[in-house]
């Protein structure tokens, strides 16, 4: 890997230890000392907003205490205010949005970077987020009176960036190729107020499942979805080991949930704890071949691929590849491209009425 690459890899983390401090200073020292190590700056920071990781490389790359060129620590501080004030918008807009679902009887289920700025990031502004991501479901009598209007809000909702679907949600599903069974996932959900506003949130084994199946949904691992895995290990538990293989099993996701955990620990450093890292692995229904290809290209990845190049992006095919099912690879690369909805579930918008013509 490239200076850059590792550089990122140090600092795509919100436990940035006095370790990984030193070692990042120590890489950042090269570039003023003009070794064969210099880091390419405008490289590293492309890379890093590409990928969505921006903000948390910049606040730990300050926190190091190597010297920065003025012009990089000015782009880095701009783009964590930047962020911190586009968070605090989409959390502005999703209070108002709860409010508008739950007066026509729908409860939302905050999926994706929505919920891990809740229950995972130090601040909302760590790591970007392109949208807000909702389930939800009809609930309550507000639902038969307001059925005529909910379309409108939530077609409303979709013109301000709040991606909302009913019982289920395309992201999660790859566009239906995953059966994951939201009514199970609505059963298992725990309660929130997220600025007054009730809102739900999946149990950590599905929060976990979710984001594997993320972080390859663009048929390429982003840092920003490993991140997010990393993360969600981290901090996002206890995971129960049994209920976690049970619900990979059931939306036939094994081997994306292999390929994305290996693929967060061998960048990341992301480790399941011991149990789990044995029994859970066991039981994905993957086959050990399988688990070790996978393995193995993120091992070939970490010593020869780069973040910034094409490498990087044939690493994540690669692994999407390895990671679905054969009976799933062809629709999910053909025909999740060419028919997927740009906005599932929401009808066009009825036309006017024409006007009367006045009798003759």
């Amino acid at each position: 890997m490239t200076a850059e690459d590792r550089l990122l890899l140090l600092c795509a983390r919100q436990d940035f230890t006095p370790q990984h401090q030193e070692a990042a200073a120590a890489i950042c020292r090269a570039e003023t000392t003009g070794t064969t190590g210099a880091i390419r700056w405008d490289c590293l920071l492309s890379t890093a907003e590409r990928h969505g990781v921006l903000p948390i490389v910049g606040w730990n790359l300050q926190r190091c205490g190597a010297p920065l060129p003025a012009a990089v620590a000015g782009r880095l501080e701009l783009a964590i205010f930047e962020n911190a004030a586009v968070k605090e918008r989409d959390a502005d807009r999703l209070a108002a949005g709860l409010a508008a679902l739950r007066e026509v009887g729908l409860e939302a289920l905050l999926l994706k970077g929505t919920a891990l700025d809740l229950l995972v990031y130090d601040e909302p502004w760590v790591a970007v987020s392109k949208d807000i991501d909702l389930s939800l479901r009809p609930s309550g009598p507000g639902w038969g009176r307001g059925k005529g209007r909910e379309k409108e809000v939530r077609r409303a909702l979709y013109t301000h960036g709040v991606e909302c679907d009913l019982d289920g949600h395309h992201d999660l599903t790859l566009n239906g190729l995953l059966p994951l069974d939201f009514g199970r996932i609505w059963r298992e959900a725990r309660p929130l107020s997220f600025r007054g506003q009730p809102a739900w949130v999946m149990s950590p084994e599905d929060l976990l499942v979710s984001l594997c199946v993320n972080a390859c949904r663009k048929r390429f691992f982003r840092l920003k979805g490993l991140f997010d895995v990393a993360e969600t290990i981290r901090r996002g538990g206890p995971f129960a080991v049994a209920r976690l293989a049970a619900i990979t099993r059931e939306g036939r996701c094994g081997g994306v949930v292999y390929a994305a955990l290996a693929a967060a620990r061998g960048t990341l450093g992301a480790e399941l704890p011991a149990e789990m890292a044995l029994e859970t692995m066991a039981a994905l229904g993957i086959s050990r071949p399988r688990a070790g290809l996978l393995r193995l290209l993120v091992t070939a990845f970490r010593r020869c691929g780069s973040f910034a190049g094409r490498s990087g992006r044939l690493f994540g095919l690669a692994l999407v590849a390895a990671g679905l099912r054969p009976a799933d690879l062809v629709r999910f690369f053909v025909y999740g491209v060419t028919r997927r909805p740009k906005r599932p579930f929401i009808p066009p918008a009825p036309p006017a009425p024409a006007a009367a013509r006045p009798a003759p």
